[in-house]
């Protein structure tokens, strides 16, 4: 180690009376100070605690003049957010030279300052490092099933130090949440959320089921009536009111978008730039006529334009992105088809930095019974519509789009396949045999930019599968597949059992 001196300067003066220019005779005398260094302190991979758990951290103190007395030194840790202003005294965890303190800090990430100070030479020495403060349920897949029509949520628990997956069978009951899961789910969503009513800031868990829809604590996991979706809600909203389905995205750090799709089977909008609520007026509404539609629970949107579909006159509409009654029928010029009914749709963004969202879309004409792909770049002219003709895709239940091989995935029974739009043609990739597919997606990660892992999973299909002879609640599993390139067989890359039919899958990503 190489060590640094520095040196106290004794500057002597002649016991003469100085009358005119000081000469400097050049007459010091130089002597070496202690230097310290903190030694067994990480500085890359910081440290990770369990939020009600203790941190222990022993840093060694290494001393250029070999004092071992730990009375000569004071030592102070204190902690503080990247973008806090808060003091050191505000932030104190103790003035010790260990550090063993019960870890009461809100779960996040911050950083963690130790600081030692040489009482005879008062020269004082630190160093940072990172701290992540964790929960058992800190971040994770969240699997949504259907058990005996009621609803369950699981919970895959990330540990990234060991890149673990830990599973918790009703995590809710786990954390003694008492949120009401007494019907049919719909859907969980997790995404970045400020509102008015939520007290810690910055990330909403939404659990959507037949009889609510209601947030839990994005920390806890608790629940009180005021996390009811009607308390981030703007206007006089019914007592009842429930949503099938909430979709949306991250325009910017700042800047949130989100549609909600009520059962009423209308549209409601959130938008930071238009006040911190859904407003309780439908956006599915034509002007200046005030005419109402029942709009499809699939919307594509880019943060400043949004497509939905006109079910009743089996069209597409868009409407401007924080709109809240303005809607129009899409351009005649664009090319889109008319008079189907719409089985699927979605919106491919935040594939990587800087590439044009795509939407793809899945129709059928009632009257042939064919199914076609339309696939479109929103508020521009269609630039793919040919008829499906993959096996049996008339009989297929679930829909996903790979975000970077413009594969279209789909389950016919226990049987999933990919269609290539070029090739026009399908390829068998499972068979689960006399099991069924409950749920297919290519899974949204909010903040993916920057985190491998985040981008990997992003582009790897989830497929829920459910064995109707097995024991409900258990009978469910979940895997995992990353999607080569050329029609390749898909690569299973996880495996989890345990749960009931998988209908919806989140990630409560940091």
């Amino acid at each position: 180690m190489k060590k640094i001196f520095l040196y106290s300067i004794l500057f002597i003066i002649p016991a003469v009376v100085i009358t005119s220019c000081y000469k400097d005779t050049g007459n010091y005398s130089y002597h070496a100070i202690n230097v310290v260094t903190i030694g067994n302190y990480d500085t890359v991979k910081g440290y990770t605690a369990l939020y009600k758990d203790t941190l222990r951290i022993s840093p060694a103190i290494i001393s250029s003049e070999d004092v071992t007395d730990d009375d000569a030194y004071t030592y102070k840790w204190w902690y503080h957010k990247s973008t806090s202003v808060s003091t050191i005294d505000d932030s104190l965890l103790a003035k010790t030279k260990n550090l063993n303190v019960p870890v009461n800090i809100a779960p996040g990430t911050y950083i963690l300052m130790y600081e030692v100070t040489d009482k005879n030479t008062k020269v004082l020495v630190h160093v940072r490092t990172t701290l992540t403060v964790t929960t058992e349920v800190f971040e994770g897949f969240m699997v949504l099933s259907d058990v005996n029509n009621q609803s369950r949520l699981d919970m895959l628990s990330y540990n990234k130090t060991n890149s673990i997956f830990t599973q918790f069978t009703d995590v809710l009951k786990k954390q003694n949440s008492t949120v009401p899961m007494n019907g049919t789910p719909y859907q969980v969503h997790c995404m970045p959320y400020v509102g008015t009513n939520i007290t810690q800031q910055g990330y909403g868990i939404f659990l959507l089921n037949s009889v609510g829809t209601n947030r839990v604590n994005q920390e806890t996991f608790g629940w009180d009536p005021t996390y009811n979706i009607r308390y981030l809600m703007a206007g006089d909203v019914p007592a009842n009111f429930a949503a099938k389905r909430i979709t949306g995205l991250n325009v910017s750090a700042t800047n949130y978008l989100y549609y909600m799709v009520g059962q009423d089977n209308n549209v409601y909008c959130y938008s930071t730039q238009a006040g911190y609520a859904f407003r309780y007026s439908p956006l599915n509404v034509y002007t200046p006529s005030g005419i109402t539609f029942k709009v499809a629970p699939y919307i594509a949107t880019n943060g400043s334009i949004a497509v939905m579909y006109n079910t009743d006159k089996k069209t597409f509409v868009t409407a401007a992105a924080a709109s809240s009654n303005s809607v129009t029928d899409v351009a005649p010029a664009l090319n889109y088809p008319t008079g189907l009914d719409l089985l699927y749709m979605e919106c491919i963004y935040y594939v990587e930095a800087g590439v044009v969202p795509n939407t793809y879309a899945i129709l059928k004409d009632p009257a042939t019974q064919k199914i076609y792909l339309l696939n479109f770049v929103l508020a521009k002219a269609q630039t793919y519509y040919q008829e499906i003709t993959g096996t049996d895709f008339n009989l297929a239940t679930n829909y996903a789009v790979s975000p970077d091989h413009n594969y279209v995935f789909y389950s016919v029974g226990g049987k999933l396949y990919e269609y290539d739009m070029y090739l026009k043609s399908s390829f068998l990739m499972a068979d689960y045999g006399a099991s069924s597919i409950s749920y297919l997606s290519f899974p949204h990660f909010s903040s993916r930019f920057n985190k491998p892992n985040y981008m990997s999973w992003s582009k790897s299909l989830l497929v829920g599968v459910v064995d109707a002879a097995g024991t409900a609640g258990s009978n469910g599993k979940l895997d995992q597949y990353s999607i080569p390139d050329v029609n390749g067989q898909l690569v299973k890359t996880n495996s989890w059992m345990g749960f009931g039919k998988i209908v919806s899958v989140g990630y409560r990503d940091r």
